[in-house]
């Protein structure tokens, strides 16, 4: 693309993040550093209009960015701002002195997330199979009932009550815990299960009572969803900047069903530093009219989760951008610390 058309789509951008109007050429060459004449600037909006860059919601108006522009926005124009320091200062306490669970942490990363970009801040907790064990104990209730406690390498805890068909005492209870503690402390929950199995399977010539219980209890204390919990604030967000209040219904929706944002969070996992899903490029028609921000958190060998902020596509990315980057990484940080 050539500088003067890259010039006048940046500045057609740019207009529309700050006023959300469409974009005239009159208007446009007023703004415009070097000396472009209207005539010129309609022509060069014709063509970016035919290229798919531009559109004209009513043929009075002016013209506005699409989900194309702003890809070529943000990955050919924009430039991060540097953050100010009084923002870092704010992550920074607010994350590094966040002492307590996992579940608080997130929580605070969510607000935070929110509070500072104005939009929606969402944070995906690192799925419950993905994660790395730390320790676990099984403690006895009754003759047919285990209380199992599941605690993970970034101190979330997990607890479920589990059926034994059968009375084990809590003597048995503490050989079991100790068996898998010293074989499996730092695998994923997912490949403790699976292991556990090939143990069974390797060992089937000695196969003893606290192996097969071993194996049945295992079975039952690592069935773990799947999905990712998510955690959303400043909803309220959306109402400024959708006042179309059925596609707000259907973006809340969308948030409270939660499924297709930890979708989307999910593949940030794939790919290092922040990235961006932009309109169109959403599969999800309530989606279609926002972007997404998100970046990875946790250590390059253990990715725990993702976190974003979901707003309109014409949100400044500028701004953006570095505080999700900034954010994952102290959140990164504080939970390698625990």
């Amino acid at each position: 693309m050539e500088e003067r058309v890259k010039d006048i789509l940046s500045a057609i951008i740019t207009s529309y993040i700050h006023t959300a109007e469409p974009v005239g050429s009159r208007t446009l060459s007023k703004n415009l550093p070097q000396n472009v004449s209207p005539a010129t600037i309609r022509n060069i909006m014709s063509d970016l209009g035919e290229m798919g860059y531009l559109e004209q919601p009513h043929t009075s108006s002016g013209r506005v960015p699409t989900s194309k522009a702003y890809r070529f926005y943000v990955d050919s124009i924009v430039t991060a701002n540097t953050l100010p320091q009084e923002i870092k200062e704010l992550i920074d306490h607010t994350l590094s002195g966040s002492h307590g669970d996992l579940e608080t942490l997130l929580a605070h990363t969510t607000h935070l997330l929110a509070e500072l970009t104005k939009f929606t801040g969402v944070v995906a907790a690192p799925r419950a199979d993905r994660a790395k064990l730390k320790m676990m104990e099984f403690i006895r209730l009754n003759s047919r009932q285990v209380f199992v406690v599941l605690i993970t390498k970034s101190n979330m805890v997990h607890n479920k009550i589990i059926e034994t068909g059968e009375d084990i005492s809590q003597e048995h209870l503490n050989s079991i815990s100790k068996y898998l503690n010293q074989h499996f402390s730092g695998h994923s929950l997912m490949e403790v299960r699976s292991r556990v199995m090939e143990t069974l399977v390797e060992e089937k010539a000695r196969y003893d009572q606290l192996l097969a219980h071993v194996v049945r209890l295992s079975k039952k204390a690592f069935e773990l969803p799947g999905t990712s919990d998510l955690y959303v604030e400043g909803q309220s967000n959306l109402v400024r900047d959708f006042p179309n209040m059925g596609h707000l219904e259907g973006l809340l929706k969308t948030l409270e069903e939660k499924i297709s944002i930890v979708g989307i969070l999910d593949k940030t996992l794939k790919a290092s530093g922040v990235q961006l899903f932009i309109g169109m490029e959403h599969a999800k028609k309530e989606l279609q009219e926002c972007s997404v921000i998100a970046s990875q958190y946790g250590m390059d060998n253990n990715l725990l989760g993702a976190i974003g902020v979901i707003g309109p596509t014409r949100m400044d990315y500028s701004r953006v951008i570095p505080i999700v980057d900034y954010t994952a990484k102290i959140l990164s940080q504080s939970l390698s610390s625990q």
